[in-house]
């Protein structure tokens, strides 16, 4: 994947971070929340900065469908490439991971506690 930049609104993006958030192999004009998105990635540790515009996101259901596999993406991506760099992709998971929760009150993709079957009596 060609890593070069893209510019949308003044403000330079890598393309393969987009193309990743977007799911698509060619770039096209990506949505504000999306962009949003690849701000917080860029530089995780601004991500509270962040969460005032987060927080006001009103999306209809399509956009909230796109958002969500959006957040997903990164979150498989982070796990699958985590022994490259385990901090800076430690860091892009809780980026999409909290945005998730905030936006979905839960992560699709948590951990669940082992359901134990009932002893019967």
């Amino acid at each position: 994947m060609n890593d070069s930049d893209v510019t949308f609104n003044g403000e330079k993006y890598s393309s393969a971070e987009l193309k990743l958030i977007m799911g698509l192999d060619e770039i096209k004009e990506p949505k504000p929340y999306i962009l949003l998105v690849a701000r917080a990635l860029k530089c995780p540790m601004r991500l509270p900065w962040f969460l005032s515009d987060i927080c006001a996101l009103c999306l209809a259901e399509p956009d909230q469908r796109d958002l969500r596999l959006a957040l997903i993406r990164v979150q498989i991506d982070a796990e699958l490439r985590m022994n490259q760099d385990i901090q800076k992709y430690q860091q892009r998971r809780y980026v999409a991971q909290v945005i998730e929760i905030l936006l979905f009150n839960e992560l699709l993709l948590a951990p669940r506690e082992p359901v134990e079957e009932a002893v019967m009596e």
